[in-house]
This record gives structure tokens, C-alpha cells and sequence, in this order.
């Protein structure tokens, strides 16, 4: 694992006021998510990015700085970090999830390798290259601990997947592209994942967003918190995404693709040839 140490000045400093992109990027991409702030194995409370838990961008330092009160010592051995659900959900009922409708469930590939950042990104790049090759849209950042996480963001499906269905879809992806030790449990939309900018909880290192040409070249030192800058980019989709989804459906996964005529036709609307 990598890692660095900080002091409660770095943190603070880090998640403060004069980061205050940081703040938004975190609270951006919490939205709609339930969101819990983590210290090593400890979870610290649970909310949404609009609800209890952070209701403001700002609000990230006040939780940051609650969590490092019990720190005696200024120089900190785990770091507050957020995690969010990789499900998002509707912003009416309630603050709870189980009262509010599911909207959609992120695709998420993480390498499981856990001593070698090298093979880590090595075995994800098999997975962006397969991508590539069909031109689907996706996002990259760094886990922050030893990997990369592959995102394909709800909003590029041209319709909602069925469990057994958006299990199907990653089980081909993670097949055809060859990679190797892919982490299947994040097909659950209640599984959390650390937030994008957050700091990594034992690591000291962000969860940084990353470019394609940044993948292929990453260092460890990219993530150290004087080296971070927001890219406002990363957060956008190209407005052909579904498009380009359904193609890759039918092109690099095999689903024979099915005119839609009624709501029972569109259930059946992507069938994998034999």
C-alpha cells in the first residue's frame, strides 16, 4: 500500500477554505448519493450531498475537523475521508435511502491488487483499452490506496439494467477486456466508494481523477495534496453517450439490438447472440 503521513494542518488545509474547489468537486459528485465519512475501519455518520451528513460544500471541513478532535498527536496516522453509494437516488423522501426511489447505479471496475500500483493500473488499462476500441465514455481516478477505479456513470446507459443485467454487462466487460483480478462486488448500488478528491482514509493520498494520458504515465506523487488540481472536466459526459453505450452493446459485447415497441418489448430489448 502507498501511503505518506500528514498533520492535522495538511487536512484541514486541504479540505479548507482556501481549497474550496475541492469542496465543491467532493459535494458535487456526493449529490444524490448517501455519503458516510470513514477513519480506517470506523464509520463516522451517514447523509446525502443534500441532505444531513454534508449540506454545503463548506460543511466538509467542519466534519474533517470533528474528526481529527480526538487526534492527540499532530501528526495523524488515518485521515477523514468520504465515500459515497455508487447507487444515486431520488432528492425527494426523506434523508434516509431506503425512503427514496433508486435512480441509477454506477458500473464500477476496481483492480484488486493491493502491493503493486504498477499491475494495479497495468490490468486497468485492459479494461479502458477495450473501451476505447468502441469509443464508450467512462471515468478514471485513482482509489487512492494502490488502483484505479473505471467508472461508467449511470447517465451513459440508454436505459436502466436489471441486476441480473448490469451483472451480465460488467462480467463481459471484465471477460472480453482480459483483465485480471477485477473486484465484483460493486454491483450492489448500496457498496461505498471513496469520493473523487476525498482523501484515502490510511493512505494520505487523494482519490485523484484522472485523464486517459494520465493513467498511462500515474505516479503516487500525483496524488500528494500539494500536487492536486481540479479538473472540471472530468465530470462531464460527451451528450452521445447513450449512443455510443448501445453501440457498444451490440458492436464489442454481442447483444442482438431490438427495435422498441412496448414497455415488455424494451425488458427484451438486448439479447446476447449465442
Amino acid at each position: 500500500m502507498l501511503g505518506y503521513i500528514l498533520t492535522a494542518e495538511d487536512v484541514l488545509g486541504y479540505y479548507g477554505e482556501e481549497r474550496q474547489d475541492i469542496q465543491q468537486a467532493i459535494f458535487r459528485y456526493g449529490e444524490h448519493r448517501e455519503t458516510v465519512v470513514v477513519m480506517q475501519s470506523s464509520i463516522l455518520g451517514r447523509g446525502r450531498g443534500d441532505g444531513p451528513g454534508f449540506r454545503s460544500p463548506e460543511q466538509l471541513l467542519e466534519i474533517a475537523r470533528m474528526c481529527l478532535d480526538d487526534q492527540e498527536s499532530p501528526v495523524l496516522r488515518n485521515y477523514p475521508a468520504f465515500h459515497g453509494t455508487v447507487g444515486r437516488y431520488s432528492p425527494n423522501g426523506g434523508i434516509f435511502r431506503r425512503t427514496r426511489a433508486l435512480v441509477g447505479t454506477d458500473m464500477v471496475f476496481d483492480i484488486d491488487v493491493k502491493t503493486n500500483y504498477q499491475e494495479a493500473f497495468r490490468q486497468g488499462m485492459r479494461i479502458t483499452d477495450f473501451l476505447d476500441r468502441y469509443d464508450v465514455p467512462y471515468r478514471v481516478k485513482f482509489s487512492g490506496g494502490s488502483g484505479p477505479h473505471i467508472i461508467l456513470p449511470y447517465e451513459v446507459f440508454p436505459q436502466p439494467l436489471s441486476e441480473a443485467k448490469f451483472k451480465r454487462v460488467f462480467g463481459l466487460i471484465s471477460t472480453l477486456s482480459e483483465a485480471q483480478k477485477v473486484d465484483g462486488s460493486f454491483s450492489s448500488p448500496t457498496h461505498f466508494l471513496r469520493l473523487p478528491y476525498s482523501l484515502n482514509e490510511n493512505t494520505g493520498l487523494a482519490s485523484l481523477p484522472l485523464n486517459r494520458e494520465q493513467m498511462e504515465s500515474f505516479e503516487p506523487g500525483m496524488a500528494e495534496i500539494q500536487n492536486v488540481e481540479v479538473d472540471e472536466s472530468w465530470f462531464e459526459l460527451p451528450e452521445d453517450a447513450q449512443e455510443r453505450m448501445e453501440k457498444f452493446f451490440v458492436d464489442g459485447l454481442g447483444f442482438k439490438k431490438i427495435k422498441r415497441k412496448s414497455a415488455v418489448e424494451d425488458d427484451c430489448s438486448m439479447r446476447r447472440e449465442e
